[in-house]
């Protein structure tokens, strides 16, 4: 309290000191207020940040998973066409097999006795 020397503080005194203080207590609750705000916005970046890195990571693991899907499929699809067709031409090689023999050994120039 500001006070002149000999001389006790009046009530109009201690009543300007009050609204001095609550005006320096109001200007500190704006002070923390702005702060806080402020945080809470920082924070709230923080977090959209994150989000969106994770929906970023999110889709790059849903497209390995995609394209792991349809490599496996292709392996799939190749495999079973190559059963097939092994299932399906095994009885026409069986068949030319002799002929094929003896095609090769003409052109290696002896004969195979059967």
């Amino acid at each position: 309290m500001t006070t002149i020397p000999d001389r006790e503080p009046t009530l109009t005194d201690v009543v300007q000191q009050i609204v001095a203080l609550r005006g320096d207590l109001e200007q500190s609750r704006q002070e923390l207020n702005d702060k806080l705000e402020q945080s809470r916005q920082e924070l709230n970046d923080k977090l959209e940040q994150s989000r969106q890195e994770l929906k970023t990571e999110v889709q790059r693991w849903d497209e390995r998973f995609f394209q792991f899907q349809r490599d496996n499929l292709t392996t799939a699809r190749t495999i079973i066409i190559t059963a097939g067709s092994v299932v399906i031409l095994s009885p026409v090689l069986q068949a030319l097999a002799p002929a094929i023999q003896t095609v090769v050994s003409r052109l290696a120039g002896g004969d195979i006795a059967q």
